[in-house]
């Protein structure tokens, strides 16, 4: 389990139905085997999340990372989330691009889950004691934002009000792996239209948290965080006001004042 608590076994039949790793590893053998034309060597590791099953497969020698959904209503977000991504890689911002299968598309609908197929990228969580790591962080984050701006297709949920953009949804150091630099930001499941200055607030307060372990950014690594986004791109007065009320709301939420 990522992030609960649950039996990760019940989770795994009750969630998927699937009975037991075996059953799982089978199926999306025949699924990349069909959809893809991969042949799988084996199933290294299965984690749920709410209900999303990933799966860390070797695949001709090399690792892959397959994400199965099976709550359906997600299913055509899940498609406009991949061809994001995909469109982001084009653009040279480290993420892990979707593979296409054999017809084209970048996600299979099969039986009854949605399964998108992307490569394993090296490196750690962002480590937050590290000031360089939170410096290309932020700079990161400044980068990926002038991109989401720019993207010229659509996701479901509404266009940007004015002030709004495109912005990741969940930028914070379990979805940000490094290597002497910034290799993947990962989980793009929650993109959403807000303004820059509020994601840049939530991002420096939670840059620290991670799935069972959760606990406020320390001010100096949340002032350097800042300091190298702006770095890139900086924000404007009203922005900046704005980043201070967001910055007191999530503390306030999370019980951290």
């Amino acid at each position: 389990m990522l992030w609960e608590s649950a039996d990760p076994a019940a989770a795994l039949t009750s969630r998927f139905g699937f009975v037991g790793e075996d059953h799982a590893a089978a199926w999306l053998t025949d699924a990349l085997r069909d959809a893809w034309g991969l042949r799988v060597e084996r199933c290294d590791r299965l984690v749920i999340s709410a209900s999303k099953l990933l799966a860390w497969l070797t695949v001709d020698g090399r690792c892959l990372i397959a994400k199965c959904a099976v709550d359906p209503t997600l299913f055509a977000r899940l498609a406009e989330i991949d061809e994001l991504i995909a469109w982001l890689y084009h653009e040279g911002l480290p993420v892990a691009a979707p593979l296409a299968t054999t017809d084209g598309p970048r996600r299979l609908d099969r039986d009854r889950y949605s399964v998108g197929l992307y490569p394993a990228i090296g490196g750690n969580l962002l480590d937050v004691d590290d000031q360089d790591q939170v410096e290309a962080a932020g700079q990161t984050l400044a980068t990926l934002h002038r991109s989401l701006a720019a993207y010229p297709g659509e996701l479901s949920g509404g266009r940007a009000q004015e002030g709004q953009q495109l912005v990741h949804g969940d930028f914070r150091s379990a979805n940000i792996l490094y290597a002497d630099q910034i290799t993947a930001v990962l989980d793009f499941d929650e993109a959403s239209h807000r303004s820059r200055a509020d994601e840049l607030a939530r991002s420096a307060v939670l840059l620290s948290t991670r799935y069972h372990n959760w606990q406020p950014t320390p001010p100096a690594t949340r002032k350097a965080f800042v300091a190298a986004y702006n770095d890139v791109w900086p924000l404007t007065g009203m922005e900046w006001k704005e980043y201070d009320r967001v910055v007191a709301a999530v503390a306030k939420h999370f019980g951290w004042t």
